[in-house]
């Protein structure tokens, strides 16, 4: 059960949504929909040249056991990173950690290993936005499948009800009609359309900054066309596909404000460290003798 605390968090986390997020498929006015938000949230995903080649020159000079222990700080460090922890803390955390893992190293090379650090753990954070993204347009082609469903299921109702006007539930009772002999039985009754069971939606959280997500889900095909299913069985049906495609709208709007926010704060945090690295020297040759 939800505390009070946290439930209230979730509404007013729910009623942001209402007010920040287009509805499926629309974009606010003056805003991006969907399909081209994430497009520019990818064209964000690129580290700048400096902090690139830095990662680059580390990656190749520095000894194998010394790099494990710069990406291991690193990875330990992106779920703060995401969360928007303030950067100050995050680089005297990495000073710290990098001074006591490398005993002996000069200032000017702990705040080179320290920025070493912190740019791998943006390149962390990257990594889990991007199968997030990938994960965001699975199960927009999910939800796409289920409109296609509940549009071809209403043609099918449509098409039934011709055939059959008003006489949507058919059974099997004995009744008496004018002419007719009582207790003649009306025509066998149809075949009910197998329920569609709810679909529960899984939220899992990716492996570095634990950011959470829902996972795509796999859609069922719908039943054969089978001339005696019912068409209140059909409308049953539509209701549980329409339920089901409702339910991943308003979690991935969720899964998308999340992406929002952790998009905006690594935009803030990339920018602080680009000028992190004007104020430090070009010490990585000693730098590299001295990470082991």
């Amino acid at each position: 059960m939800l505390t009070a605390n946290r439930t209230v968090s979730l509404l007013a986390l729910s009623a942001w949504v209402a007010i920040a997020m287009p509805a499926e498929g629309q974009s606010r006015p003056g805003g991006p929909n969907p399909d081209k938000r994430l497009g520019a949230w990818e064209r964000q995903l690129v580290l700048a040249p400096q902090l690139y080649s830095r990662l680059t020159w580390a990656e190749r000079r520095l000894r194998p056991t010394g790099l494990r222990k710069l990406e291991k700080m690193g990875r330990t460090l992106a779920p703060a990173v995401a969360a928007g922890t303030g950067f100050p803390s995050l680089r005297d955390q990495a000073e710290q950690e990098v001074a006591a893992s490398f005993v002996g190293l000069a200032a000017t090379d702990i705040s080179e290993a320290a920025f070493i650090v912190l740019s791998m753990a943006t390149k962390d954070m990257d990594d889990d936005i991007r199968m997030i993204m990938a994960e965001i347009k699975a199960t927009s082609a999910a939800k796409q499948k289920l409109r296609d469903l509940i549009k071809e299921l209403n043609s099918w109702i449509s098409q039934e009800m011709s055939k059959h006007p008003g006489s949507e539930d058919i059974d099997n009772e004995k009744v008496e009609k004018p002419g007719t002999t009582a207790g003649a039985a009306r025509p066998a009754a149809k075949t009910p359309v197998p329920p569609v069971r709810r679909m529960t939606l899984e939220t899992k959280a990716s492996p570095v900054i634990h950011l959470e997500y829902v996972k795509a889900p796999v859609i069922p095909p719908l039943p054969p066309r089978n001339p005696g299913l019912t068409v209140s069985g059909l409308k049953f049906l539509l209701d549980d596909l329409q339920g089901n495609l409702d339910g991943m709208n308003e979690m991935s709007e969720m899964t998308s404000l999340r992406l929002q926010m952790t998009m905006d704060r690594r935009s803030k945090f990339i920018q602080t460290l680009s000028n992190m690295m004007k104020k430090i020297g070009t010490t990585q040759e000693t730098l590299a003798q001295n990470i082991k």
